[in-house]
């Protein structure tokens, strides 16, 4: 006889991005809990496959893509007849959309929930298929029983978008495990650095803004960026470009980060939109102060204006500019910095929501 309720988490793949390592970090909580917890995965490769709770039970499709694996993972879903369905990859929240009032006719009982990753109106205009997906977000999205929305941005994009969805949505921030954070923080020792970004090297995130300010910083200004993406040649190109080759580290993507942002002075990011960047709250968990540009996507929720760091209007690289020499001698307490962040979005606090939506209270 089971002794919980079954979840079952569904994702494409297990590479390490932020939507993907926030499911299993959700998964591997209620997994420790007890709780009888499955994943189903269309492609089980990726470095978050090693991070996995081994009482998760694993269920691999092997297919490359979610158009061919989707029937499949009904039939997983069909014989595991589980009480909640969570999906957390957006491309994947609406391809399941259409199907969700077919299932609960064979699956009655089970609750479908899935977790937005994106401003989902910006997303959606920069896709393939602008139209289509604008219009299965307005007339289908709100097949879920509850749509998790990782910020109030978010929340009010869907209420001014798709206020159909909108009337399901529920704000449940990013957890952040504060102890790992720390722990793997001292791995390993490297060089001192100043300025840090950890992130996928693609054009949303905008990193030649990033650049722009690093050239009309002082020379003592350094810049270290963790992360591999589309973007990484152009950027390497424009740092030459802006004599600031033996100021920028490119470090490549790296399975553990902390090690950088502990060494770290400020944490800057340059985004055009984001979800709920979880890096912010764990460069907040080390004591590292952040300095963002306020685009949509939780940054102002986020950011405590000089408790925590600064933001920075959307866009304006000069005024980012000043905002880091402002902080660089700023009288940040690292220690109040941990603190808030602990207080605000700690897993005890955060995934006690999402044990409100799974199991009930």
């Amino acid at each position: 006889m089971k002794n919980s309720k079954i979840l079952v988490g569904i994702i494409h793949k297990l590479e390490m991005g932020g939507a993907e390592r926030m499911m299993v970090n959700i998964l591997n909580h209620f997994a420790k809990e007890g709780k009888e917890v499955h994943l189903i995965v269309f492609h089980n490769v990726g470095s978050l496959k090693e991070q996995l709770d081994n009482k998760i039970t694993v269920h691999d499709l092997k297919v490359t893509s979610v158009k061919s694996g989707l029937f499949k993972s009904f039939k997983e879903l069909y014989w595991l007849k589980p009480d909640i369905v969570f999906s957390g990859i957006g491309h994947l929240n609406i391809a399941l959309a259409p199907f969700i009032p077919l299932l609960k006719r064979v699956l009655p009982k089970s609750r479908w929930v899935s977790r937005e990753t994106n401003i989902a109106s910006i997303k959606n205009k920069k896709s393939k298929y602008p139209k289509l997906f604008d219009w299965l977000y307005r007339k289908l999205y709100k097949n879920y029983d509850v749509i998790i929305a990782q910020s109030e941005d978010m929340r009010d994009d869907l209420e001014c978008h798709y206020p159909a969805a909108a009337k399901k949505a529920v704000i449940i921030n990013n957890p952040i495990d504060i102890e790992r954070v720390t722990l793997l923080s001292n791995e390993y020792e490297v060089p001192k650095i100043n300025l840090i970004n950890v992130s996928v090297l693609r054009q949303a995130k905008r990193h030649y803004l990033m650049l722009e300010v690093l050239s009309k910083l002082p020379s003592n200004y350094y810049l270290t960026l963790v992360g591999s993406g589309d973007e990484e040649k152009k950027l390497k190109h424009l740092s030459k470009e802006l004599g600031l080759s033996e100021r920028v580290s490119f470090e490549g993507h790296q399975t553990n980060p902390y090690p950088y942002m502990k060494k770290a002075d400020l944490f800057l990011l340059t985004s055009e939109h984001e979800g709920f960047p979880n890096v912010l709250l764990e460069a907040n968990a080390l004591g590292l102060p952040v300095i963002a540009f306020a685009c949509p996507g939780g940054i102002t929720e986020i950011i405590q204006e000089g408790r925590n760091g600064f933001s920075v209007s959307n866009g304006d690289v000069d005024k980012m500019v000043e905002t880091v020499k402002k902080a660089t001698v700023y009288d940040f307490n690292q220690e109040d910095i941990v603190k808030a962040t602990e207080e605000r979005y700690s897993q005890g606090i955060i995934l006690e929501k999402y044990r409100e939506v799974f199991y009930g209270s």
